[in-house]
């Protein structure tokens, strides 16, 4: 049911309703998610599968599961930190 790529909605705790994928499988109860929430270790239960499935290598870092996304055409949230970079950016001329 869960494996490395496959696309889940948290439905269980401050990231609920978010999407995740599965970067890594821990054991039977948990996996490691990434995308939309903060890349942690998450019990089973709180992951609700789709029936979609992202190429992805094991591991991946957060660029690249965010690449993976856009790729997918799985909408990916902007993060902060990529916020706080493009406000330098425009005040540099």
């Amino acid at each position: 049911m869960f494996e490395i790529g496959r696309v889940c909605v948290k439905v269980a705790g401050r990231d609920a309703g978010e999407t995740a994928i599965v970067i890594k499988i821990i054991d039977e109860n948990y996996v490691l998610i990434d995308g939309n929430v903060r890349r942690k270790k998450c019990n089973i239960l709180h992951l609700e599968p789709l029936k979609d499935v992202i190429k992805i290598k094991k591991d991946a870092s957060t660029v690249e599961v965010h690449k993976a996304m856009h790729v997918a055409k799985v909408k990916v949230k902007e993060d902060n930190r990529v916020k706080k970079t493009k406000k330098k950016d425009k005040n540099v001329k």
